[in-house]
């Protein structure tokens, strides 16, 4: 659902006022200089290490449940076995089919919530609820120190998501191949490895339970030791360039499981 609201009638200035508890925490963007500045009031906001979001379902009964965030890590073991089960193919979601956009609660740390206001702008012109009567909406949920969710409408659906053509679109994915960034450098990374996850209390990432639920997500023939072109691509987005593939060594080579050295 929609949070407070701040006014945003002045660029290249628009700020997120947000009360949680006794925290205010205002964040400007100064889009000419390309800088983003951050002030808290009582409290900074405690900025987490590579990667520390949290996927949950977001069905009715997790809604009200908030993950922790992941522990800063220097390395990932990879469940390779998992991830050979399955092809992953996005193509966007129809209507009619289960979507991730609308199946998960999802929580981005505080640097990637930085990294998003920057490109609120961009994001509107696919999602014009993003901007109301001037304002750009507060779509940040904070759960903890460092640690927010992003809101989703009456539906469920992240409010980051759009509809075109049909299909069900994330426009944020859509800014960075748009701007011709890399998809890590505006979209979370929690959404960037789906159906990758870490499961909770898990060290291990590895293919989320209810993967097979999806459409995009095929069984593959049992033997393949060829991972989806998607999670290769998707690890080295995350982890650095080199993990995709050192991954990928691994799987064909026959192991069951990978540590990955985090390059970035």
């Amino acid at each position: 659902m929609r949070r407070n609201r701040v006014l945003a009638r002045d660029p290249p200035f628009f700020g997120i006022t947000k009360a949680s508890g006794s925290t205010i925490t205002r964040l400007f963007v100064d889009f000419r200089a390309g800088v983003l500045y951050s002030r808290c009031i009582r409290q900074c906001l405690a900025l987490i290490g590579i990667w520390s979001s949290s996927m949950r379902s977001n069905r009715p009964e997790h809604r009200g449940q908030k993950s922790l965030p992941q522990h800063k890590r220097t390395s990932v073991e990879v469940d390779l076995e998992s991830l050979l089960l399955l092809e992953n193919r996005c193509n966007g979601c129809a209507r009619s089919e289960r979507c991730c956009c609308s199946s998960y609660e999802v929580c981005v740390t505080s640097e990637e919530v930085k990294r998003i206001i920057r490109f609120l702008p961009e994001a509107a012109r696919f999602c014009p609820h993003l901007l109301i009567d001037g304002e750009y909406d507060n779509v940040f949920e904070e759960e903890e120190p460092g640690l927010f969710s992003i809101d989703t409408n009456e539906d469920g659906l992240c409010l980051f998501a759009y509809r075109s053509r049909g299909r069900i679109q994330c426009s944020l994915h859509t800014v960075a191949m748009t701007l011709g960034l890399p998809l890590a450098a505006v979209k979370p990374k929690v959404c960037l490895l789906w159906p990758m996850h870490f499961s909770d209390g898990d060290e291990v990432l590895a293919a989320i339970s209810d993967a097979f639920l999806f459409k995009c997500n095929v069984r593959k023939a049992p033997g393949s030791r060829e991972l989806s072109p998607a999670f290769v691509d998707a690890i080295d987005q995350v982890y650095g360039e080199g993990c995709g593939s050192q991954a990928e060594r691994a799987a064909r080579n026959g192991d069951r499981r990978t540590l990955l050295v985090i390059r970035k």
